[in-house]
């Protein structure tokens, strides 16, 4: 059995390389498979890969379906099961190749394929939910404070708003980055900025209607610059000062910050969470923040070229990925219904002629350019 669990071992490792050096996926991308092949190992019994056939396929397929969810008697979604089970075939097709695994049978690799029908509930297109101007407006004003930590979270949250960038990206982000002439920021991994796939690219910020989060987000800057003496290198969103107090024990300021980046994106999503709490605004994931951005440019009839820089913006090379990925969802049901509602047909000559107003027409035009 040890022998088995050291030759597994070794094939993940092997499998995990490739698809961080020959694929270049990121380490979040790659935790998606080890789950995978976690859930496969805990089915068999962590049994030999070799072992694998088609009646270890459909028998593992049968249990992901029937598996439950963490505390709860509900079973697991069939769009958890089709990613799962995607990532297990690109695993066994890899392997497969592999010296030693070669008897594995690439028909019964298929048998890790849901139904056709299965597929489809999977990967239907959902209803994507994203904060609104407003609602980020009430969370940046709720910050009432002069405090270093009230401006740091109201300059984050505002900042996280004028690009669209990613949580990662932001919390990075050196002094040097910022090019206060020109209101860009400088996404480049050289800098020591964490952007997806480690791609080098200028981000304006946006010109919303929504003005006071650039005052907001410049103030913080000139504060930082001006006031506490911050070098190129130091960040722009430092973390919370750590100090001791009695006995030795450390504490976090409640005021003040000091020229230390975050480790990791839990501080910044936790202080977005927090304060719209206290915003009584319903809390959205920081990614969610580029969404709201696809969604309000897609309501404006813009040339191709308009929508390549908003694509190059949020760091895509492709405009299908900004106005597909982020802006083709699915409408909600009420604005599903309030658009035909608003929308006047009359037969003429055969045909139908749709009057909308301009406001309709023109999100309508801009769709249909999207697509």
């Amino acid at each position: 059995m040890r022998s088995i669990l050291y030759k597994n071992e070794l094939a993940k490792r092997a499998f995990y390389k490739y698809l961080e050096n020959a694929k270049r996926f990121s380490p979040k991308s790659i935790e998606c498979y080890e789950k995978a092949i976690w859930l496969w190992e805990k089915h068999t019994d962590k049994a030999d890969f070799k072992l694998f056939n088609q009646t270890r396929a459909e028998n593992f397929k049968d249990w992901l379906k029937n598996k439950k969810k963490k505390d709860s008697q509900d079973t697991i979604s069939l769009s958890y099961c089709y990613d799962i089970l995607r990532y297990l075939k690109v695993f066994f097709e890899w392997l497969s190749k592999q010296t030693n695994y070669r008897k594995i049978n690439m028909t019964a690799i298929d048998y890790l394929n849901l139904t056709r029908g299965e597929v489809r509930i999977a990967t239907q297109p959902k209803t994507k939910q994203c904060p609104t101007i407003d609602e980020v407006k009430t969370i940046i004003e709720n910050i009432k404070g002069k405090t270093e930590i009230e401006m740091r979270d109201k300059a984050l949250i505002s900042l996280i708003f004028l690009t669209s960038a990613r949580i990662s990206a932001i919390i990075s982000l050196s002094m040097e980055c910022f090019n206060k002439e020109q209101l860009t920021i400088n996404q480049d991994p050289k800098l020591g900025v964490k952007t997806k796939n480690s791609k080098r690219f200028i981000t304006a910020l946006i010109p919303f209607s929504y003005k006071e989060p650039l005052r907001y987000f410049l103030e913080w800057f000139d504060y930082l610059e001006k006031e506490k003496g911050f070098k190129p290198t130091d960040p722009i969103f430092p973390a919370t000062k750590k100090e001791n107090g009695k006995n030795n024990l450390s504490y976090f300021s409640s005021t003040e910050v000091e020229p230390i980046f975050w480790k990791s994106n839990t501080s910044a999503r936790k202080i977005i969470e927090n304060r719209s709490k206290q915003a009584e605004v319903k809390y959205y994931y920081p990614h969610t923040y580029r969404d709201l951005l696809v969604k309000e440019i897609s309501k404006l009839p813009l040339t191709q070229e308009q929508k390549k820089a908003y694509s190059q913006n949020l760091g895509h090379e492709n405009v299908g990925t900004t106005f597909g990925s982020y802006g083709d969802t699915m409408l909600d049901d009420d604005r599903q219904i309030e658009i035909i509602k608003q929308t006047s047909l009359t037969n003429k000559q055969g045909g139908f002629n749709c009057e909308l107003n301009n406001t309709e027409l023109l999100r309508l035009l801009a769709e249909k350019l999207r697509k």
